[in-house]
């Protein structure tokens, strides 16, 4: 996905999936909280159901989607937040921190903890397996996750990243069910039968900016598939966690 482009926000959430989360943050916010930093807001499909209630700043690092905000914005990336400590009572960061590399996440986190007064709000995806959702660039072989997610999280992985400073109070898995795949079967699908993960109409591999991708279904890979169905149970797709500073604790 393109975050700089127009058209990555055009229709962004068109099923609407964002509500769920935006139910979920506004249960998790503590009733002291006056001031929000949403780091990394996208279009403000959150953040703009937040400013009735709150003074709500946004920051992401696409003028795109900044363009939707109802709000206060400014154009940075999370491992460069442009605000003195302890700016904001509450910092959340929805479905941010996967799309990160190592040194990148790093910068990230501590910056989150850094500018956050009181509390800092994470969602991501659960356990995300990124190799099911890989695509295959049928010209020059690249493979990459069709979101462009680099991070896999557990709760216990966020809880490591945000100590010593804060602690998790409050934490919950929701939201759609997703379905893993079992690596052997997923390995059979991908290698063998050439069937990986569709990036969508009008995508454009990373490396050589081909549109043709190893998409092919067969009797075979849909005999996988199924397979596949009996073995793996559904689970939900995301990770909330409330976490605050201990210095902030009554």
């Amino acid at each position: 996905m393109n975050y700089l482009a127009e058209s990555t926000w055009e229709n962004y959430d068109s099923a609407h999936q964002a509500d769920l989360r935006i139910a979920k943050l506004l249960a998790f916010l503590p009733s002291d909280v006056e001031t929000i930093l949403d780091a990394g807001c996208g279009n403000g499909i959150i953040t703009n159901k937040l400013i009735a209630k709150y003074q709500v700043t946004g920051l992401d690092i696409s003028p795109a989607a900044l363009k939707y905000l109802q709000c206060p914005v400014v154009q940075a990336s999370v491992t460069e937040i442009p605000f003195p400590a302890k700016s904001f009572d509450a910092v959340i960061c929805n479905e941010v921190l996967e799309h990160l590399d190592n040194a990148a996440l790093q910068k990230a986190v501590q910056e989150l903890k850094r500018v956050a007064a009181k509390y800092i709000i994470i969602s991501v995806p659960h356990q995300e397996q990124l190799e099911k959702l890989y695509y295959r660039c049928a010209n020059c072989g690249f493979t990459e996750h069709v979101y462009g997610h680099l991070q896999s999280f557990s709760e216990d992985t966020l809880v490591s990243y945000l100590a010593p400073e804060f602690y998790l109070k409050n934490r919950d898995v929701f939201g759609p069910l997703n379905r893993d795949f079992k690596p052997l079967l997923l390995k059979i699908r991908q290698r063998w039968l050439k069937q990986w993960s569709n990036p969508g109409s009008g995508a454009k591999c990373s490396r050589c900016q081909q549109e043709k991708f190893e998409i092919k279904k067969t009797i075979l890979s849909k005999g996988i598939n199924s397979l596949n169905v009996l073995l793996e149970r559904k689970r939900p797709y995301w990770f909330m966690g409330l976490f605050i500073k201990k210095a902030a604790e009554l």
